[in-house]
C-alpha cells in the first residue's frame, strides 16, 4: 500500500513539474491597416527587465495589393504604437513580450530576403527556429510591409517560457 501511494505521489509530482514547463502561447495582429502610399511594421520586443525566453511560431501576412515583405531583428527599440496581446489556450499569465503595431523600430539586421506577395495573397511564415533571448528592448523581431496603397495585415504567434 505504501509503495502504491509513493508511486502515485511521484506521478503527481512529475505531472506538476511538466505542467510548469509548458510554455504559454500568444498572438497579436495589426488588424487590417489601410495604407495610402505608406508601409507598416509589426515588432515583437523584449521588455527592459524580467524578460522570458520567447519562441516565435509563425506569422501570417496579407496585402490587398502586391507588396514586399521583409524581416529584421534587433533594431533600436520600438516605442510606438503599442499593440494588444491575446493569450491562447490554455490561457496563462499575461505576456511579458510587447508588440508594436505601426512600429517605429529602428533599423535592425536583415533576417532573410524580400518576399513578394501577389494582390490578395496570404503567406504564412514559419518562424519556429527563431528564439529571442532575454536581453532587453534591443532584442526584437520585425516584419515590414512595403509602401502600398491598399490594406495590409500581419498576425504573429509565439510562446514564452
Amino acid at each position: 500500500m505504501k509503495s502504491f501511494l509513493l508511486i502515485g505521489l511521484l506521478a503527481l509530482l512529475a505531472f506538476t513539474a511538466s505542467a510548469q514547463q509548458t510554455p504559454n502561447a500568444y498572438s497579436a495582429t495589426t488588424g487590417n491597416v489601410t495604407l495610402s502610399g505608406a508601409g507598416t511594421k509589426f515588432t515583437i520586443q523584449q521588455p527592459a527587465t524580467n524578460a522570458k525566453q520567447v519562441s516565435l511560431v509563425a506569422a501570417v501576412v496579407q496585402c490587398s495589393v502586391a507588396c514586399d515583405v521583409t524581416q529584421s531583428q534587433n533594431g533600436t527599440a520600438a516605442t510606438a504604437t503599442a499593440g494588444t496581446v491575446n493569450a491562447l489556450l490554455p490561457i496563462g499569465p499575461a505576456a511579458i513580450a510587447t508588440v508594436w503595431t505601426a512600429s517605429n523600430v529602428g533599423a535592425g539586421t536583415p533576417a532573410g530576403g524580400i518576399l513578394s506577395l501577389a494582390a490578395g495573397e496570404h503567406q504564412t511564415l514559419d518562424l519556429t527556429l527563431m528564439h529571442m533571448g532575454n536581453t532587453g528592448t534591443g532584442t526584437n523581431y520585425t516584419i515590414a510591409i512595403s509602401s502600398i496603397t491598399g490594406t495590409a495585415n500581419i498576425t504573429l504567434y509565439w510562446s514564452e517560457q
